[in-house]
């Protein structure tokens, strides 16, 4: 069994210090077929590059990719953080629990996420729900085999562990957030949205119940406006071409 992704990328909070920034995160998107993507990622800000060093050569995940998720470059986004991002596609919703249980675990964290789809003639309803964990911080993202790569060096994960490094602000340094992407209009309890996504950020310490759901046409309703358009231009050809053949 290939290794789990996101104890992987938190492997590198070993080698990051005391004053540097680290944002932990995981999502689930959405399409309006059913269709969408569970994904992860670390942000790392500058003083926490310096640290590691290059993310690219520090970490191994020729498995992880092999079991079919896509990891980009790291890359440094607009919030000033370097980000190793990753995703692993599913073509039906009954297939999150099985993604998660390869990024995250039994243990860690991001727990039950799940998506649910009813339809009608013309319409869909989509329902995410999940439990974000940080009652022990980020402990449930380490493991034996980890803990045997990493050798002498602690990963220090629990709460009180990551507070001891990190000091008393500690939500300031280390940051966990997830974000899950809808079609249509979305109803949910999280507190803030980023990029149209609905955002949870709760502090280490914390659980959070994640709850979001939309309701949206099936089709994208752009696409037979196009194809209307493209028809009438299609019929007007037509006409104008047996003008001129008629003359």
């Amino acid at each position: 069994m290939p290794r789990r992704l996101l104890p992987l990328l938190v492997a590198l909070l070993a080698w990051a210090g005391t004053a540097c920034q680290v944002t932990v995160a995981a999502g689930v998107d959405v399409a309006r077929n059913g269709t969408g993507r569970v994904t992860a990622g670390l942000g790392l800000d500058a003083d926490a590059l310096k640290e590691v060093g290059d993310p690219a050569t520090a970490l191994r995940l020729d498995d992880v990719r092999q079991a079919g998720w896509q990891v980009d470059a790291p890359r440094r986004e607009d919030d000033g953080l370097t980000w190793i991002r990753a995703s692993k596609p599913f073509s039906d919703p009954d297939q999150v629990p099985a993604i998660l249980a390869e990024l995250n675990g039994p243990d860690g964290p991001f727990r039950d996420f799940r998506v649910v789809r009813t339809k009608s003639l013309t319409r869909a309803r989509t329902t995410f729900t999940g439990t974000l964990d940080l009652s022990q911080g980020l402990a449930g993202l380490s493991d034996p085999e980890l803990a045997t790569a990493m050798g002498d060096v602690p990963l220090q994960l629990d709460v009180e562990g990551l507070r001891g490094r990190f000091g008393d602000k500690l939500d300031d340094t280390v940051k966990v957030r997830v974000t899950a992407g809808l079609p249509g209009d979305v109803e949910t309890n999280a507190p803030a949205t980023d990029g149209g996504r609905a955002l949870w950020a709760p502090g280490l310490g914390q659980v959070v119940q994640l709850e979001a759901s939309s309701e949206a046409l099936k089709i994208n309703p752009v696409m037979p406006i196009a194809a209307g358009g493209l028809l009438v231009i299609v019929v007007g050809l037509v006409v104008l071409a047996r003008r001129r053949a008629d003359r």
